[in-house]
Parts: C-alpha cells; sequence; structure tokens
C-alpha cells in the first residue's frame, strides 16, 4: 500500500498512549507569526498553533500545539468503544498518516522528506480512530532546511523479520496501565519514519485488542504504534474478561509487511 488514505487507520494502524515521535529537532522556523487556527464546521472541534499557510520550516521537525475544545483526548481509550466527548487526533503529512497523538504539542521529524512543497493536517479522531473531517486543519509549508538529515536507506537482509510477545505472559490478569515487551528480529524500527515512503527492512509495530480487520483495514482495535521494544497499554475501555492482543509488524505506511508477521498474547482483564 503506498500510502494511507486521509480518513482512516490505515491497513492496521496507528501512537504510544499517548506516543511522542521522535523528532530530529524542535519548532519550525516560520514566515510569520504562527496565530491559532480553529475548526468550527463539525464535531471535536480543535485549535492548532505553531504552524501557519505558507511557512517555511528550516529545522527537521515540524512541531504544533493542539487543543481539544469541548470534548477530552484520551488515548488510553485508542482502540476501545467509541464514547461521546472522548477522541485523539491524528497527523497527516501530505495526505498520509504519521502518527496518533493526545499531547498539547506534536512534533514530526522531516526524516526521509524532500525540500520543497508539503502539507500537514491536523484530525480530530474517535476512539475507533475514524477521523472527524470537518474538524481537520491543514496548513501548506515549504520544507527548507539548514542542515538536512541524511536520508534512511534499505536496511540489510538478515533473514525473515518475526516478533514475540515476551512480557505479559499469556493468562496474565492486568488492569489499569501494563507494559506489553516485545522482541523483534531481522527489522529495524523507526518513529522518524512513521507515515514515510517504504524503506524495506524498516518500520514499526501496532499493538491492537481482539481483532486485526475491524473497520478501516484494521485500525478500529489498534490500541497504537511503537518504534521500540515496548508500548504503555491500558485496561481502560475494555470489558472485564479474556482478551486477546496482536502486536503486528508494519512498514512505514502502517501497513502489515508481507508475508504478515504477528504475534498475540491472551491476557485476562480485571
Amino acid at each position: 500500500m503506498a500510502r494511507l488514505p486521509v480518513s482512516g487507520r490505515g491497513t492496521w494502524w496507528l501512537t504510544a498512549l499517548p506516543l511522542v515521535l521522535a523528532a530530529c529537532a524542535g519548532q519550525g522556523t516560520s514566515t510569520s507569526p504562527a496565530a491559532a487556527a480553529s475548526s468550527s464546521a463539525g464535531p471535536m472541534p480543535i485549535d492548532v498553533s505553531g504552524l501557519t499557510n505558507g511557512a517555511t520550516i528550516t529545522d527537521n521537525a515540524v512541531t504544533v500545539s493542539v487543543a481539544a475544545r469541548g470534548w477530552t483526548m484520551n488515548c488510553a481509550e485508542a482502540g476501545k468503544p467509541n464514547k461521546p466527548g472522548i477522541g485523539h487526533y491524528h497527523i497527516e503529512l501530505d495526505h498520509a498518516l504519521v502518527n496518533m497523538f493526545c499531547t498539547p504539542n506534536a512534533a514530526v521529524s522531516m526524516q526521509n522528506v524532500s525540500a520543497g512543497q508539503h502539507t500537514l493536517t491536523v484530525l480530530p479522531a474517535k476512539n475507533d480512530h475514524e477521523e472527524v473531517k470537518e474538524s481537520a486543519i491543514t496548513f501548506d509549508f515549504t520544507y527548507q532546511p539548514t542542515n538536512p538529515l541524511p536520508p534512511i536507506g534499505p536496511g540489510a537482509a538478515t533473514g525473515q523479520p518475526s516478533i514475540r510477545i515476551t512480557s505479559p505472559a499469556s493468562g496474565t490478569t492486568v488492569s489499569g496501565a501494563f507494559t506489553v515487551k516485545v522482541e523483534i528480529s531481522n527489522f529495524i524500527v523507526s518513529g522518524t519514519l512513521f507515515g514515510k515512503a517504504v524503506v524495506p527492512g524498516y518500520g514499526h509495530w501496532h499493538l491492537n485488542v481482539d481483532s486485526t480487520t475491524q473497520g478501516m483495514m484494521g485500525m478500529a482495535t489498534m490500541l497504537g504504534m511503537s518504534d521500540s521494544a515496548s508500548f504503555q497499554a491500558s485496561t481502560e475501555g475494555l470489558s472485564p474478561g479474556k482478551h486477546t492482543f496482536f502486536a503486528i509488524l508494519v512498514d512505514n505506511q502502517h501497513a502489515p509487511i508481507s508475508p504478515a508477521v504477528v504475534a498475540k498474547v491472551e491476557l485476562i482483564v480485571q
């Protein structure tokens, strides 16, 4: 899959709860003061500051500040059933999903992004990652890096990629926040490449609960995405009882690698 649609939870996706992108630099430089832009046409309105249309970014990251108006950002509920007034937001670069966020500030790395004209879009999203497009805010900007990042090329093929869940063990009872740990082999995870063009041998992993296929190519049950060997999960929004958690290797565009590489563990939610 070349890129994810603007409206969805890509072929299985999606952020740490909250996940923060590993940006290579701080606030971008713009040609004018970054007054807040507001959305008011649809539900889940947002205010976004830190970037303006026509800005020129010379740093190697674009940073924005996002505030919800009249609703609550809660990434612990991501991938769970929808609830009125609760959600998070997605950021897309050139109409490809980068990540999901609940933090007031979000940084998007410009790793492997060419100099020139680009578009950044902030979209409120429900728990199942359905995006509220009526409330999206889009900025067109120019990327002219002072010190361009060296591009990341294909990783050296050393064998078949694999992932396994090392903790918690199957049958463990979990309640509230808990950490899912994985072991990944023959695959390089990189947060700076989230949403960028596919680079062979690189990607990250998603954590889903109970399904890998529901809604928008599997995104509806995605708790988040990780570029490390762990993910901070939560039982918030899950019914008590047995649930299956899936760790899925995906490429930079959030599509499962082929052939699919998935690990799973059954846990008891208290």
